[in-house]
This record gives structure tokens, sequence and C-alpha cells, in this order.
């Protein structure tokens, strides 16, 4: 057995001690990993000399020695991961009593709860990629496809920091710096020392160079993202909406921005703050909620987005 499957099967066992009520002793932990009584003896003192503190003895009616751990021992052992999470709303979906269905959500957000918060947007993003591979969710959105080619030589791109030769209408030598996904694949990169968006549909006869680039080091991508909505980077601009209580619970459970902020008002309609660039992915953005939102500010933003209503309405007849 390999180190690595003897230190999971050893937090395994700390789990148990600390779930048991009444303790476990040898048999029990022989019986549960099928192995010598030589081993489980090892493995019980291996933890008892790691956790000499945690350690307490349970009274036993059959002679057999039990222990267990003061509760909360491997509290900071324990994590979920995005197939857990995945499972729970397997089983969620085939239930068809609403009532249980409830009560597994709310054994998900009491969960969550517990999950640290830095772990769990990936783990967000991860249980939609699980669901989505077993069947379960369709993104369904329109979205010009990318060459899956293309995308593979650039994250190898990227991994490797090597730059790269494509023809993009002429030829174009780039250092990758990232993949923005939205209604289109972009390609993040740097030439001529600025930063660059390029369609990767657009992207031909892509290879990588053997010349290698060092990348920024003060550059993260989500905070060149939190600066714009959408792919359009622009001096940011503190943007407030109102959206009508009617649609309260769907704008409350709605991602606008990384930089987001909700507000219940009195007459419950809910206002929203964020800042960022790009005022025409905001206002595309507010066209699908129609007559429930109303800028707020600021001004600029009021301006364009009535400028753009105004020429959608000169070709309607």
């Amino acid at each position: 057995m390999s180190r690595l499957n003897k230190t999971e099967e050893v937090i395994e066992l700390a789990t148990m001690f600390q779930n048991s009520y009444y303790g476990l002793c040898i048999d029990d932990i022989k019986e549960h990993f099928e192995c010598s009584r030589r081993s489980a003896e090892r493995m019980k003192d291996l933890l008892f000399e790691l956790f000499p503190d945690k350690v307490e003895e349970v009274p036993s009616n059959d002679k057999k020695k039990r222990w267990r751990f003061v509760k909360g021992t491997m509290n900071y052992l324990i994590s979920f991961s995005a197939g857990d999470f995945a499972n729970l709303e397997y089983l969620k979906n085939l239930s068809t009593d609403e009532s249980r269905k409830k009560q597994i959500e709310d054994l998900m957000a009491k969960v969550m709860a517990l999950t640290p918060q830095k772990n769990v947007k990936s783990l967000e993003t991860d249980i939609e990629a699980i669901m989505e591979s077993e069947g379960f969710s369709v993104r369904q959105y329109a979205r010009v496809k990318a060459d899956t080619k293309t995308l593979e030589k650039i994250r190898e791109a990227m991994l490797a920091f090597k730059k790269i030769k494509f023809v993009y209408n002429k030829k174009t030598t780039a250092e990758p710096y990232g993949i923005i996904v939205s209604d289109k694949y972009y390609l993040l990169a740097k030439n001529d020392n600025k930063l660059k968006l390029y369609k990767i549909n657009k992207i031909k006869e892509l290879e990588l160079l053997d010349k290698y680039f060092e990348k920024d080091e003060n550059f993260n991508l989500q905070d060149y993202c939190n600066n714009s909505f959408g792919i359009y980077q622009e001096e940011p601009m503190k943007i407030e909406l109102e959206f009508d209580k009617k649609v309260a619970d769907d704008v409350m459970n709605y991602h606008f921005h990384p930089t987001q902020k909700f507000k219940t008002l009195e007459n419950g309609n809910v206002s929203v703050k964020f800042t960022c660039g790009g005022k025409f992915a905001v206002i595309n953005e507010l066209f699908k909620w129609g007559c429930d939102v109303r800028i707020k500010a600021p001004q600029e933003l009021k301006k364009y987005y009535k400028f753009n209503l105004e020429q959608v309405l000169k070709y309607i007849d």
C-alpha cells in the first residue's frame, strides 16, 4: 500500500474516533480496514501519539478497551468536495417528496456554511461541471464555439509559459495570460507589451514556440475581469440599479458582478451596486430585465441606455 493510501486511512480512522459515541476497540479497526491486529494497533498508536490530549477512554461492558476523540478534534481536517455536493444534489433530484427535497437543501446549506469561504466559489464551479458531465444539467445559452485543440494548445502554453504564434488578420506572436469566457471565448495575451483580447474562434494556425516569457507576477486574471462587465475594459464607474420587488428573489440569487452588493429597500425593491467598466455589456444585461429595473446611477449610463433604446426603436416599424 502506498504512503498516500496509508495517510488517507489514518485520517479516516481519526474521523471514526471522533464520530463514535461508544468508542472503538482494536477489533473494530481490524474489521473496518480488513487488516491484521498488529496493523490496527499501529494505526491506533500513531493517532494517539499525534493527538495525546484528545483521547478519551470510554467505559465498556465487553472487557475491551474503547477510545474516542474529544468532539471537534478532527474538524479542521474534514473537507467537502464538489463530488459530495453533487451526490447530495443527485439524491435530492431522485426524491419526489418536496419536504424531503427541502430537508436535503437545508443540509447542503449547512455543510456549505462549514466550508471555508475561499473554497466556496471553486466548489460551486466544480459542482456545475460535475452535474453537467453526469447529464443532470445543461448550459442553455448562445455562445460561439471554440476549437478544442486550439484551447488545449493555449492551456499548454500558459502552463509552460511559452510564447505562441498564430494568424489573427495577420501573423501575431504573443504571451498568453488567460482565457475569458463570455458570449465567446477570448484569449487575453500580451503583445507589444500590451494586454489584448483575441476571439479564439478567429485564431488560425496556432503553434507553440520554443521561446519562454516571464509573466507579470503582479497580474491577476480575476482582478483584471473585476474591472469590467463582460470583456469590455473601460474606466470603472460606480453603478447603482433598482429592481422591482416582484423579481426580488431572482435578483438576490443572480450574479451580476464580483463586486456586487445587495440591499432590500423599504418598498420591497432591491438595490444592486457594483463597480466596473463596460457600459455596452451592462446595458445588454439590463435589456433582459425589461421594465423591472431602473438605473439610479451614474447619469452617463442612463444616457447611454436611453440612446441605445432609441437606436433600436428606429428599426421597428
